[in-house]
């Protein structure tokens, strides 16, 4: 008899929001309880293409998770510094740095998104210095990135 029980762990359908957390490389050191905790922690959104999802200067609540759909970064003049889908994340800069949000956000087309809290992101930092680092060390090449884009 094929119950759910009975299953193994492995052989259960997971639940298309942590599937779609494990697809994220930064996060595939996170054990099935830790993205189990993300998925039910967070809040999944949704936002309509052309809406703002967050504005320059505004303080930071979370990690952007980009589940489908698209969206745009926006520098201070309102020029695209980057565009980000799903999979991508966004947000963490002012997370890691303690500050208000430095580029507006927009979605380009219709969006789902994952916003995980603050104070979760910030426990799971602290609990897994690897992902961390990993993050610090894709938000240093997204900063470039974004200059570059400012001096071209």
């Amino acid at each position: 008899m094929d119950t759910a029980q009975s299953r193994t762990p492995e052989a259960r359908p997971q639940h298309s929001l942590v599937q779609a957390l494990r697809s994220i490389p930064t996060l595939a050191p996170f054990d099935e309880r830790t993205v189990l905790t993300i998925a039910g922690d967070s809040a999944n959104l949704f936002w309509p293409a052309g809406s703002v999802v967050f504005e320059r200067r505004s303080p930071p609540d979370g990690l952007y998770v980009v589940l489908s759909g698209r969206v745009q970064i926006l520098g201070d003049n309102g020029d695209e510094l980057n565009s980000l889908g799903p999979g991508e994340y966004f947000g963490e800069f002012s997370l890691l740095l303690g500050t208000d949000h430095q580029n507006a956000v927009h979605a380009v087309e219709d969006c789902e998104l994952l916003v995980v809290p603050r104070d979760l992101v910030d426990e799971l930092l602290t609990a897994h210095p690897e992902v961390a680092e990993t993050i610090r060390a894709e938000a240093e090449e997204r900063r470039a990135s974004n200059l570059r884009a400012l001096t071209a």
